[in-house]
């Protein structure tokens, strides 16, 4: 995953984060989310809410 909101926020939704690393439930986020925040955006991107 690149640090995109819009990216973050699907993979949440998606809750690929979990499948990924292969754990039973719903891995905390919080200091990813807390992250992907703070990165500057690019130029044309927008900054959607994350669903947290």
């Amino acid at each position: 995953m690149h640090p995109n909101p819009a990216c973050f926020a699907q993979a949440v939704r998606r809750r690929a984060f979990g499948r990924a690393l292969r754990v039973a439930g719903v891995p905390d986020h919080g200091a990813l989310a807390e992250h992907v925040d703070a990165q500057p955006p690019t130029s044309g991107q927008t900054r959607p809410v994350a669903g947290r």
